[in-house]
């Protein structure tokens, strides 16, 4: 249900922004009266940003919310609500789901197209400057072998009739919505306000996915059906290794591991004895937040256990929130430049030491791992 005010809750309009009844107490009624006093001898008529009061019928009402910001991040506000009116008025408009989002700007076409060249393509020949989407799926389609099926299910994902009638469809839906009039208005009739702008709201971010969805189709392109080919394959084998970057998708869900491998390294400790760390897969979740981690049962001074799926300790780290090829690339480095380069011997910085101190305590040892 779409969680609004109470229907016979009285509330207020004025300028685009809604006024719920204030509540107060003796104790603050003198600083109400003082506030409403100086809007009445402001010079000229108060703006809306200006009223945070207003009093109409010996009641005084509160700004809250600007009107086209609930609808518009009424998704945010009430999520349940928003997925729930959604399902009612697209119900019978839903496309086929599609198997995998073959798109560049999807979450596997990012993966694939933007994070793995940064990993992979020093070594490949090319020249210098960036690898088009074209010249690396060319590349990757080249280290696999890519089952005929998948080739005939990109010549379906690549035709654009069902998108061009869900647009047709679309348009039936679609209804000037009035805006609220200034005004008392109840909680019932803003309720059925609401409904109709969010409804509305949600028929045109699905006609901007489906344009959004042909122009990357056209993109692709007829000639490009071995490349969607192989990211329907991808999507379906849900994991993939290359020059020791991978990924791999998490439950059934289109959220992935992000990894790249470290390979053997050597760290120091106080005393310049060498030890021998083995190969280990740092990884970042699409799932958030991201934060660099060790997938391997694994054992490190930045990592607090020795277990799988541990957190690399970064001091003062500013972490990315945002799901982007950028924070991605940025967080598995700084993640594999930790394990590798940021043990310091002198100061035995992180949660162990390789060498057992003067005043020891028991700890993870590292002794297996001397040269």
């Amino acid at each position: 249900m779409l969680r609004l005010p109470h229907p016979d809750m009285g509330l207020l309009v004025e300028s685009g922004y809604l006024y719920v009844p204030l509540l107060f107490d003796p104790d603050i009624a003198g600083e109400v009266v003082e506030a409403l006093a100086r809007g009445r001898d402001h010079d000229g008529p108060a703006s809306a940003e200006d009223r945070t009061l207003v009093e109409t019928g010996g009641r005084v009402f509160i700004r809250s919310l600007s009107l086209e910001s609930m609808v518009e991040k009424y998704d945010r506000i009430d999520r349940e609500g928003y997925d729930q009116l959604k399902r009612v008025i697209l119900k019978g408009f839903e496309a086929a789901p599609a198997p995998v989002d073959v798109s560049p700007n999807g979450r596997l076409g990012t993966i694939v197209l933007k994070v793995m060249p940064h990993f992979v393509r020093k070594d490949r020949g090319w020249e210098r400057g960036p690898v088009t989407d074209q010249a690396f799926m060319e590349f990757i389609c080249g280290r696999m072998d890519i089952p005929e099926r998948f080739m005939e299910e990109a010549a379906g994902t690549l035709d654009p009739g069902p998108l061009l009638q869900r647009m047709k469809d679309l348009d039936g839906l679609e209804e000037n919505v009035e805006a609220l009039r200034d005004g008392p208005v109840t909680g019932e009739a803003l309720q059925r306000w609401i409904r109709s702008a969010v409804g509305m709201l949600i028929v045109r971010r699905e006609r901007l996915r489906i344009e959004r969805e042909l122009r990357e189709r056209e993109h692709w392109g007829e000639a490009r059906r071995k490349h969607v080919a192989a990211m329907l394959y991808l999507g379906h084998q849900g994991a993939f290794e290359l020059d020791g970057f991978g990924f791999s998708r998490i439950g059934s869900r289109d959220e992935y591991f992000i990894y790249k491998r470290t390979g053997e390294y050597i760290l120091k400790d106080y005393y310049d004895r060498s030890y021998r760390f083995p190969d280990c897969r740092v990884a970042v979740s699409t799932m958030g937040p991201l934060r660099p981690l060790v997938l391997e049962h694994y054992k490190h001074p930045f990592l607090l256990h020795h277990r799988p799926r541990q957190e690399i300790c970064l001091s003062g780290y500013d972490w990315p929130n945002e799901v982007s090829a950028e924070n991605i690339i940025r967080v598995l480095e700084d993640g594999i430049n930790a394990l590798l380069y940021g043990y310091d011997a002198r100061r035995r910085n992180g949660y162990h030491s390789l060498d057992k101190t003067l005043y020891y305590v028991k700890t993870i040892e590292f002794e297996d791992y001397r040269v």
